[in-house]
């Protein structure tokens, strides 16, 4: 792509983090056969609050760049193989990522190749420094600060390993085909249940499969409080991502960590525009559910998130898949979805927003492979 030239992180008491990213400055990968422009771009884009600038020679190994890691832009040679689909391929899965294209073609035939890639931007050689910087810096900031207008941030909270995905793993599925940011908070390992490093194991596969943010606690399996700590761990997580959207436990629960957490989320979440409380097997007939959520589309990717639990489902009824599909589909006759699962709100500001996304399809969700 020729051009001519006019922190120690603060550990968390009785709480680790899986996969912690730095999300606030501007990301860019280039797409281009010569390596050498490389080089040029970190020198054009040394001045910019560019914390990863990455490189790759080819559109399969751009395309598993993007499928791993969060760009705000990609700068694509239009000379590189495969290219206009690597630009198709962003469009249609990844809404928070601009494209722009360089290339020295001008021909009507090439230029409707890029619209139909719905680009966000073309520069034709040869172009200047300053107009490539011009470009990047315009581009990669607009799609930050929409992402950061539009993309809800979700944490879904959950007392032990399989909570989370039990209650809500369709709506984070369905959270995640929408682009959504996705954290799971669970506050312990699980020992009363098994090996609490097979469980560990089992919750970072799942949490992988569903596209979110791990964050595993360390608190007592059973002895969980409704107490200080509790609610200092959700804390540290919501202080830390914002959150928009918050599911958790309901009080209407017969395990006493399940009520423990309901009650440290309604605290620590205080803040927090839109919080949702969700069923478990051990929820009593007095919960009583207000909002529907259609997962019609992503009950393969719950059952999928379920199953990577071994450890439990082979020991508990209520995890088998019809159990967890006839569930949903009582739930669903009350919102007219063929299956649903049921919430709790405890408070709602995107009303509108948040029926749409009841209803909304977005598509059957791909079933994704364990990390």
């Amino acid at each position: 792509m020729a051009m001519s030239t006019h922190n120690t992180e603060t550990e968390i008491a009785r709480l680790s983090v899986v996969e912690k990213t730095e999300r606030k400055r501007l990301r860019i990968l280039l797409v281009d056969s010569e390596e050498s422009s490389l080089q040029v771009a970190r020198q054009a884009l040394q001045p910019l609050p560019v914390t990863k600038l990455k490189y790759a020679a080819t559109a399969d190994a751009a395309s598993a760049l993007v499928a791993a890691e969060r760009f705000d832009l990609v700068v694509v040679d239009a000379s590189v193989t495969d290219g206009f689909s690597l630009l198709r391929e962003i469009k249609d899965n990844h809404r928070w990522v601009a494209t722009l294209v360089v290339s020295g073609d001008q021909s009507p035939s090439f230029m409707r190749q890029v619209v139909k890639c719905r680009i966000d931007g073309l520069l034709f050689r040869p172009l200047t420094e300053e107009d490539f910087v011009e470009q990047v810096v315009l581009l990669a900031s607009a799609v930050a600060t929409r992402r950061k207008q539009q993309q809800k941030r979700v944490l879904a909270i959950g007392a032990h390993p399989d909570d989370v995905e039990i209650g809500c793993g369709g709506a984070i599925a369905k959270h995640h085909a929408a682009g959504d940011l996705l954290h799971i908070l669970t506050l312990s390992r699980g020992a009363a249940g098994g090996d609490v490093n097979v469980r560990t194991v089992e919750a970072r596969n799942a949490a992988s499969l569903l596209g979110a943010e791990l964050h595993l606690g360390k608190l007592v399996d059973t002895h969980i409080t409704d107490g200080r700590e509790t609610v200092e761990l959700i804390e540290a997580v919501v202080q830390q991502m914002q959150p928009t959207h918050v599911y958790t436990h309901c009080k209407e629960d017969t395990h006493q960590d399940h009520r423990a957490v309901h009650a440290a989320t309604l605290v620590a979440a205080r803040g927090v525009p839109n919080v949702y409380c969700y069923q478990s097997p051990s929820s009593t007939v007095d919960f009583k559910p207000q909002r529907f959520v259609d997962i019609t589309d992503f009950i393969g990717a719950k059952l999928q998130a379920i199953d990577a639990y071994c450890s439990q489902t082979e020991r508990m009824a209520a995890l088998e898949s019809d159990n967890i599909v006839s569930t949903a589909r009582y739930w669903g006759r009350f919102a007219g979805h063929i299956l649903a699962e049921p919430l709790l709100v405890v408070r709602q500001s995107d009303n509108e927003e948040g029926r749409a996304f009841d209803k909304a399809g977005l598509g059957r969700a791909p079933l994704r492979k364990q990390a």
